[in-house]
């Protein structure tokens, strides 16, 4: 009984001493251009800081401009400064040089991100801005601006996008825009770029004489590039239209959307910049067609407060006899990024 139990201490006592010998050569390593080396696990690069946690010292942020080389125990997402994400374990390869499994050799200059997919099981984020313009006096105007976007993610196949517009002013007592649009889609990833679709879209103009215009349709997308730096993805499909005028006319007609975006953070995430546009062409009139497009850039105050400049330009190839054919309008607001 006693060589029992001495056989069970001396297994444990390797045990230990096998794992503790083993501990370095599981870490991950970053080295210095000054020569320094940390070890520990590798987190995340972004911003142009790098986060390393270790048992020493914690969780701690190096200046990416100074890693001269990596190597990781697991693998790690690599987003390029192309917007390319590569997937693989890390090893040096000369100075300012990471090669990954499978032979690629990548310069650390190039790297823009590390790990920068966020893969929570749900997760909702948006942005809403405000933007007012009042003025009394010799100047009697008052414009408003008003601006929502939610983008709800679960089980990271299913994606939501919802958002709204309201645009009012007037001059002088008297009403010179008054339009509005709301929006709704559901994506459903059906492999890691590809995923069907389903639209909703509404829409009224007074000045356009459109009482309401509505879209409903699905189609497919292709997410080319999806990350907290990055974003890009095109979309197609055929979409049911009805429109009816403020005189009481009503139309229908199928047509073609399309449908683009894009953004992204640039200067080490000091602004971003990003582009939306959705397009309708009709099926049997390739004279009938709408398009929007949506852009500008975000500037990051503090406690999620956005300085936000767009510039919106809403296009009609056919519009009511008088009307003009675009709309251009360009907007200084205050948001919120949640």
């Amino acid at each position: 009984m006693k060589l029992f139990w001495s056989l069970i201490r001396i297994s444990i006592l390797t045990l230990c001493i096998s794992l503790l010998a083993a501990a370095p050569s599981l870490a991950d390593v970053v080295t210095l251009k000054n020569g320094d080396r940390l070890t520990g696990a590798i987190k995340d690069m972004c911003g142009g800081k790098l986060v390393i946690k270790t048992s020493y010292a914690g969780v701690v942020h190096i200046k990416w401009s100074e890693v001269k080389g990596l190597s990781s125990n697991k693998p790690l997402t690599i987003e390029t400064k192309q917007g390319k994400q590569l997937l693989g374990t890390a090893a040096p390869a000369g100075p300012g040089r990471v090669s990954l499994a499978g032979g690629l050799t990548l310069e650390l200059a190039q790297v823009e991100a590390i790990n920068p997919e966020d893969l929570e099981p749900f997760k909702i984020g948006g942005q809403v801005n405000l933007g007012v313009d009042i003025s009394r006096g010799n100047t009697n105007k008052q414009n408003i601006d008003g601006m929502g976007r939610a983008v709800m993610t679960w089980q990271t196949i299913n994606r939501a996008v919802a958002g709204f517009e309201v645009h009012k002013a007037q001059s002088k007592g008297a009403d010179t825009s008054d339009n509005s649009l709301g929006y709704l889609e559901y994506n459903r990833f059906v492999s890691e770029k590809w995923y069907w679709l389903g639209n909703l879209r509404g829409e009224e103009d007074r000045f356009k004489s459109i009482d309401f215009r509505g879209m409903v349709g699905a189609g497919m997308g292709y997410q080319v590039w999806r990350s907290k730096l990055t974003n890009l993805k095109f979309e197609l499909g055929p979409n049911f239209v009805f429109l009816e005028e403020t005189g009481g006319n009503q139309q229908d007609w199928f047509a073609w959307r399309w449908h683009i975006e894009y953004d992204r953070w640039l200067y080490k995430r000091w602004v971003q910049f990003y582009h939306r546009q959705t397009g309708f062409l009709a099926m049997d009139n390739f004279d009938n067609w709408i398009w929007t497009a949506r852009q500008g850039l975000n500037f990051p105050l503090f406690l999620g407060f956005v300085l936000t400049t767009s510039y919106n330009i809403d296009y009609d190839n056919q519009p009511e006899p008088g009307k003009s054919k675009t709309d251009t309008r360009f907007i200084l607001s205050l948001g919120y990024r949640f």
